[in-house]
């Protein structure tokens, strides 16, 4: 079975969805029976290839304009499956994406598709483009049907659906005590506690309330994540923490590599993450963190209380009391070994993938 993956973005892109497809990728290219594609975006650089792998990096922008590369893509390559990710931050706000299930069915192809996150109505035009043809729908969401607006569910007609969960784009470190301590106080400078953020900086990721959760007597709070420029979030948080009591105790460090990402998210005593419209399974910064054993604090709209086996504490929304007294509490506890959380998660997910796929081929 041949299946080209199609997705806006792929590393080195700094992309969520990208780094789900590049794992997603190199799972499936273990199975020698599936030969899988990738038709991503053109960037000026390196792809990060994987032993199995074809890449195809041509399109500029996904405009109408590119069409005609990806049509002779799928011509010559001729995969069974033609499976496409949404969103993605290299897709842009144009119409292409959304056109490309009913180029694929048109060309004779089966067609999959992942939904990453929940669509809403105004979106409705755009979700009707790729939903009128059939095939299979992945959602990494659970009860993301039961959450799909009334109005919107006609777009599940004629589709074979699977929730398959997400998990950690970043691998899990293995650093010995002597480089835990040395990389641990590298951070802390000249604080107690190491009080870490990572993921895109985005407004509704609540990073302010980080100011309010932790004790700026006794923490480094360590932002490690991709600014989005457009939101102008980064350039605020900046300018309330160089003033008053957190002047000079904040770390911004910016994108980091994987293996950076996992050292840090290693020796940190905590990892708030204060979303404002709840998280779950479906975050990968999560997914991170407790597979590098870190002790995280988050929000939630359904889950209370500490998770032992995760080692998460889940509060509600805007709960800064409660996240301070979780701080106070679990900050520095590691979480055991569990053969659930510390198997190889997306060989699992790969296997399921080549299940659904099984089945919309017949």
């Amino acid at each position: 079975m041949r299946v080209l993956l199609v997705t806006g973005s792929y590393p080195p892109m700094k992309c969520g969805v990208g780094d789900y497809t590049y794992n997603l990728a190199q799972a499936l290219a273990v199975n020698h029976e599936i030969q899988v594609g990738v038709l991503t975006s053109a960037i000026n650089g390196t792809i990060n290839k994987v032993a199995g792998v074809e890449i195809f990096p041509i399109i500029k922008k996904w405009g109408i304009a590119e069409t005609l590369k990806v049509i002779k893509v799928i011509k010559r390559w001729s995969p069974d499956i033609v499976h496409i990710q949404y969103p993605t931050q290299g897709y842009g706000n144009v119409l292409l994406p959304w056109l490309l299930p009913v180029i694929s069915f048109l060309m004779g192809k089966k067609v999959v598709q992942t939904w990453h996150e929940i669509y809403v109505l105004r979106n409705a035009p755009k979700v009707f483009l790729k939903s009128i043809i059939p095939g299979g729908l992945v959602f990494v969401r659970p009860r993301y049907i039961e959450s799909l607006h009334f109005i919107m569910r006609w777009a599940l007609w004629g589709k074979k659906t699977a929730t398959i969960q997400n998990a950690s784009s970043i691998p899990c470190v293995n650093l010995d005590e002597t480089e835990k301590s040395q990389l641990k106080k590298q951070y802390l400078k000249t604080q107690k506690r190491l009080v870490v953020f990572s993921g895109f900086i985005y407004p509704h990721k609540g990073i302010e309330l980080l100011f309010e959760i932790a004790n700026p007597a006794t923490d480094q709070i360590v932002i490690a994540g991709e600014d989005v420029k457009e939101t102008g979030y980064l350039p605020e948080i900046i300018k309330r923490v160089s003033l008053g009591l957190w002047s000079e105790k904040v770390t911004f460090t910016g994108f980091l590599p994987a293996q950076g990402l996992a050292a840090l998210l290693a020796v940190a005593d905590a990892v708030i993450l204060p979303f404002r419209n709840g998280a779950g399974e479906w975050n990968t910064s999560i997914h991170a963190a407790v597979l590098n054993r870190a002790f995280v604090i988050t929000t939630s709209l359904t889950q209370r209380g500490y998770d032992r086996k995760r080692n998460i504490y889940f509060t509600k929304v805007d709960d800064i009391q409660e996240m301070k007294s979780a701080l106070a509490n679990y900050a520095g506890k590691r979480r055991d070994y569990d053969h659930d959380i510390d198997r190889d998660q997306w060989q699992e997910i790969a296997d399921r993938h080549c299940l659904l796929y099984e089945d919309i081929c017949g």
